[in-house]
């Protein structure tokens, strides 16, 4: 009967400690859920962090847009979504997802726009704005930002440059200015005709082009002085521009500017005309070359060669004299004319620079080639 009994008080004391845990428990239990704002208690809302939009610029094709965002909330994060509007006036949303988890109370969140083509002549901007919805109900908002759409391009030819020219090829060494010319049109209208002119160091300058009539377009550039001992070199480009600034070019060339040095100049001493000449004999007359230049120019570098083969200059290597001439000096240069054939024959003297400062200095030649005497 004592064992009953003792059996039975070990039950009661199992019964008791499990009912005692249980009311630990509950009571334990609405001390969290009131930890996270249940029961009118305070909740810390959701925070938005690093809200973003990308890319903030496409063409008129569209693409992908991504927005992120990361969420933090004390309690828990119900949902995340994302509200779009453009500027055509449409409006919709969809849900982000969690993309990557930061620590136990943020959570990066994840969603993609597809961004429709733009045929329109103008641009279309997408807004985005994200909201956090957390388990107790408690909301936050943060705009992510903009990305814009690109017009469509206008269907239109570009426009049509010819005829780029300028003049003159060579300016002297105290400068001068140069005209610059083009014809340029367009099917819609021109906005723009000008030319680049780029300097001996690489820097450019802009020369706008006037309108001379309809098609003809022309400007002038002051050239400065080349103050160097050698010639100058610009390049020059001309460029038209369209409404909708569509642009074409044409190279006009290049001119240069001649350094502190006089011009040269080149004749026969007793006329071009060998007269005539007996095949195998050789007749010669002198090529005078003299430099213009005053007393404190330069020395001039340049060369002389023949052509044609009945006209050769004695000395010559390889068919050409290198020279330096000094200002107001003279140079004097035999040429001899030795026929292969009978008949006329033609050929010239021809000047050249090294520095390039003037065109080429052609001296014309001429002789008759004769059947030599019966012996």
């Amino acid at each position: 009967m004592s064992g009953r009994i003792g059996g039975l008080r070990r039950r009661c004391r199992k019964g008791i400690a499990i009912l005692t845990l249980l009311a630990t428990l509950a009571l334990a239990l609405p001390a969290l859920a009131a930890a996270c704002g249940e029961e009118g208690t305070e909740d810390t809302g959701p925070l938005i962090h690093l809200a973003q939009l990308t890319p903030a610029n496409f063409t008129y094709e569209g693409g992908t847009a991504v927005v992120t965002a990361e969420v933090e909330d004390d309690c828990g994060i119900q949902q995340v979504y994302a509200e779009i509007s453009t500027s055509e006036g449409a409006y919709w949303g969809f849900q982000l997802l969690p993309f990557e988890n930061i620590n136990s109370h943020s959570i990066v969140y994840r969603g993609e726009i597809q961004v429709v083509a733009n045929y329109q002549e103008w641009p279309v901007s997408y807004g985005v704005t994200i909201s956090a919805e957390d388990t107790n109900g408690a909301f936050a908002q943060a705009f992510a930002g903009e990305s814009e759409v690109a017009a469509a391009p206008q269907f239109d030819e570009a426009p049509y440059v010819s005829e780029a020219s300028l003049g003159p090829p060579i300016v002297g060494s105290a400068g001068g200015q140069v005209k610059i010319g083009a014809d340029a049109s367009d099917n819609r209208g021109l906005a723009n005709v000008f030319a680049i002119v780029t300097l001996p160091d690489e820097t450019q300058k802009e020369v706008p082009l006037e309108a001379v009539n309809w098609l003809h377009f022309e400007g002038r550039f002051k050239v400065p002085a080349n103050l160097g001992a050698t010639a100058e070199k610009y390049s020059v480009i001309v460029y038209a521009e369209d409404d909708i600034g569509q642009r074409s070019w044409e190279s006009a060339g290049s001119f240069i500017v001649a350094p502190r040095t006089g011009l040269l100049n080149a004749w026969t001493s007793v006329g071009s005309y060998f007269g005539h000449v007996a095949i195998g004999d050789t007749a010669t007359r002198l090529v005078v070359v003299r430099n213009g230049g005053g007393p404190k120019t330069l020395p001039i570098e340049a060369s002389i060669t023949t052509s044609a083969a009945s006209f050769a200059l004695q000395g010559a290597v390889a068919g050409k004299i290198d020279f330096t001439i000094d200002p107001g000096e003279r140079r004097t240069f035999a040429v001899d004319f030795t026929p292969g054939s009978r008949g006329f024959k033609v050929g010239s003297a021809i000047v050249s620079r090294s520095d390039g400062a003037q065109p080429d200095i052609v001296v014309s030649l001429s002789g008759q080639g004769v059947q030599p005497p019966a012996p």
